[in-house]
């Protein structure tokens, strides 16, 4: 009994050796492929940040228009009302 297992093995193994042969140019461009989408994947991690939540941007409403912008993009007056870069655009050139 084993050695008829062993001599089916043998054989299992030889024709997986001729297949491998046989498609070995394209066994070896599927390796080629699976590094390259394993270095992408190495890649997009390494850019990725994951350092919990995102720094918040504190917004402001413009008061002419409702608009919430990014307090570092609007403008405040004396009032302490903020303004919008279109908003002061359009009062600075009116038509």
């Amino acid at each position: 009994m084993r050695t008829e297992f062993l001599f089916v093995l043998a054989i299992v193994v030889g024709l997986v050796a001729l297949t491998a042969l046989r498609y070995r140019k394209q066994l070896a461009a599927g390796i080629r492929f699976a590094r390259i989408l394993n270095e992408a994947k190495t890649a997009a991690g390494r850019n990725r940040t994951v350092a919990g939540e995102p720094a918040a941007v504190p917004l402001v409403n413009c008061s002419k228009c409702g608009v919430w912008v990014p307090r570092g993009k609007a403008t405040t007056d004396s009032k302490g009302e903020s303004s919008c870069a279109a908003c002061l655009q359009h009062s600075d050139n009116p038509r």
